[in-house]
């Protein structure tokens, strides 16, 4: 009897179930092509039985429930559909809880900005590049960075202090985080009617909220003389999709 669960986060949970229990078990086989892995189990004599199998797409087929190896794919297969299942009726509920108001405050981590060798090289202070752009952020009257640490627990009640009092301690500690890049490319035109070329700096970001499965990037780029401008105009963008896209669907309880 096999069954069939099309799921790429139960695939990954198969694995990982596989692995803990590779080191504690014997007489099993792993056969990989073109990205499809097939586990067999193998007797003294050497015969090979398919226990399961998982193809390229994460659909995971299992062919003999009775075996130990199985009933441990099974139980990641169960636990990945709960969790799946509440992941959907958090989604809901937080569609349907009353929102924020405006001006209330939306927390943020800004992780630090990923950058390219080249770009490290010129950097004339470490997280310089990371600080030009976040200082666009210190005064605004919305957006609160906090770090991504347990040491920030106490900065998130202060702030939850400002949002009616509502209880941080199954919150996320954040409303929304950013991960970004910044890189050196060159840039080729033409100068005074002849081939010219000059150095760009890009920044990428891309800016995911812990409520809703909502993700956004925003690209800036100009001349590296133009560096502070860039990071401006760069941390500008970043602050519109979190108050415009971001914030009005936010819940008013962050522990949701």
């Amino acid at each position: 009897m096999s069954r069939t669960v099309s799921r790429l986060l139960i695939a990954t949970l198969v694995a990982a179930f596989a692995v803990s229990v590779a080191g504690c078990m014997s007489g099993y086989r792993t056969s990989t092509r073109n990205g499809h892995e097939k586990v067999y189990r193998v007797d003294e004599d050497g015969n090979k039985t398919l226990v399961y199998e998982t193809a390229k797409d994460g659909t995971v087929t299992i062919h003999d429930e009775s075996d130990p190896r199985a009933q441990q794919v099974m139980q990641a297969q169960a636990a990945a559909e709960r969790s799946e299942i509440a992941d959907l009726e958090r989604v809901e509920r937080i569609k349907t809880a009353p929102k924020r108001r405006p001006g209330e405050p939306i927390l943020v981590i800004f992780y630090d900005i990923e950058l390219d060798p080249k770009l490290a090289e010129a950097e004339h202070s470490d997280h310089a590049i990371y600080e030009e752009v976040t200082q666009h952020f210190q005064n605004d009257d919305v957006i609160r960075l906090v770090s991504g640490n347990s040491s920030t627990s106490r900065e998130i009640q202060q702030v939850a202090k400002l949002m009616s009092g509502k209880s941080t301690k199954t919150a996320p500690p954040s409303d929304v985080d950013v991960v970004s890049r910044a890189y050196l490319k060159e840039v080729y035109g033409l100068r005074d009617g002849k081939p010219a070329s000059a150095w760009y700096v890009a920044f990428e970001a891309r800016i995911t909220c812990n409520y809703l499965p909502a993700e956004f990037t925003v690209t800036e780029e100009g001349n590296m003389f133009r560096n502070d401008e860039v990071a401006r105009l760069f941390a500008e963008k970043i602050k519109a999709v979190i108050k415009n896209e971001i914030g009005p669907t936010l819940p008013a309880d962050r522990s949701l």
